[in-house]
């Protein structure tokens, strides 16, 4: 493939796998940060991992399940363990995740980044 189709707020399964110490582990589901743009000339998608329950962590997005987002149960998307990963990576859709989750994610953005 020589450029991804994946789109932003995608919800997709991705082997994290080799991880290190604290890197979120295993193949789990992501959401795909990176704008549309990106994604159409990039062989790396951005995203995030979506773990189980709700934190109340600066850093972290809670989600509830919901029919187009395809989750299971109530979630988190942690936003400090950002990871560029090769396309080959990613696996099955599991939904799309929802808009209004959009500028809770910049929030928490600002905030590991100091921005």
């Amino acid at each position: 493939m020589s450029a991804s189709v994946y789109k932003q707020l995608e919800i997709r399964w991705v082997d994290l796998e080799p991880t290190r110490g604290a890197e979120t582990k295993k193949k789990r589901p992501c959401v795909i940060l990176q704008s549309n743009i990106v994604n159409q000339k990039s062989r790396t998608v951005i995203v995030a991992p979506i773990l189980p329950g709700h934190k109340s962590w600066p850093f972290v997005v809670n989600l509830k399940p919901t029919k187009k987002n395809g989750l299971d149960k109530d979630r988190h998307v942690n936003l400090k363990q950002l990871r560029a990963v090769d396309v080959s990576r990613i696996d099955n859709f599991q939904g799309l995740l929802e808009r209004q989750y959009l500028k809770p994610i910049h929030n928490a953005l600002k905030i590991v980044f100091d921005l």
